[in-house]
């Protein structure tokens, strides 16, 4: 039996920032984000939030770095063919438009906890992850899967899905047309909108978050003539500093 080797689950400030100032409890999202990974969905693209995530994931994983020896599983003959004959299985799910995509994501999920327990004989994963003694993340046998499938450990998915949050640098690239589709922010925007009733929405009633949404939406017009990108990310991040500070000092009273 193996181990993929872990790392502690860091929050950055970047991400804790874009949900402290949207109302939406970090954990929480991390949770969600974990909950809508839907290894089916690889073989298809809709526009749910559980198809959002599992791009989210796809999009990460490109971004870690791989180890020198990377993890092997070796299997029986009779496990490999179990393996591929339930995978092909799944594409052909995936494809089968007589059902509809919810309908084959839940049918999926029963074979991908079959293929994740021919993986788990041979490497162990725990299906639980913490970020403190008080604070833990259930992972599902799909992201499961896929950890072991890359030889990835979970908390480097979860690390390096939150550093890919950054309020100055996306603004900044949406307002000079240099940004590139993030589906982690697609996520985070979407519940932002409301999806998963994670919204702290007396504060959304707040008089500091009507005016950080009024300055927010002033931000491009205000800072137009700064065509440069590493510029006007700069602006933007003495920008963010400011707003801090008048909701600490608005909080504080």
């Amino acid at each position: 039996m193996e181990d993929i080797t872990g790392v502690p689950l860091e929050v950055p400030r970047n991400f804790r920032l874009i949900c402290e100032l949207f109302g939406i409890a970090a954990p929480a999202f991390i949770q969600l984000f974990l909950d809508h990974y839907s290894f089916i969905d690889q073989n298809f693209t809709d526009n749910s939030s559980y198809n959002i995530a599992t791009r989210a994931v796809r999009y990460v994983n490109d971004k870690i770095p791989k180890v020198d020896n990377p993890l092997k599983i070796e299997f029986e003959k009779n496990e490999k063919e179990m393996v591929v004959k339930l995978l092909r299985r799944q594409v052909k799910l995936a494809i089968n438009r007589n059902y509809s995509t919810g309908e084959r994501r839940n049918k999926g999920r029963m074979i991908t906890a079959q293929i994740y327990d021919l993986f788990a004989t041979k490497v162990r994963l725990k299906d639980r992850i913490y970020l403190n003694e008080n604070i833990s993340f259930k992972l599902s046998k799909g992201f499961l899967l896929t950890c072991l499938i890359n030889g990835v450990h979970p908390a480097h998915y979860i690390n390096t899905m939150m550093q890919q949050v950054s309020t100055p640098d996306f603004l900044a690239t949406m307002h000079l047309d240099k940004a590139t589709y993030n589906p982690v922010l697609g996520l985070i925007h979407r519940v932002h909108d409301g999806y998963g009733d994670l919204i702290d929405w007396e504060y959304r009633h707040t008089p500091f978050f009507k005016r950080f949404i009024m300055d927010l939406q002033e931000l491009n017009k205000r800072y137009f003539f700064y065509r440069d990108l590493d510029k006007r990310i700069a602006l933007y991040e003495a920008w963010l500093d400011r707003i801090l500070e008048s909701k600490d000092e608005e909080f504080e009273l």
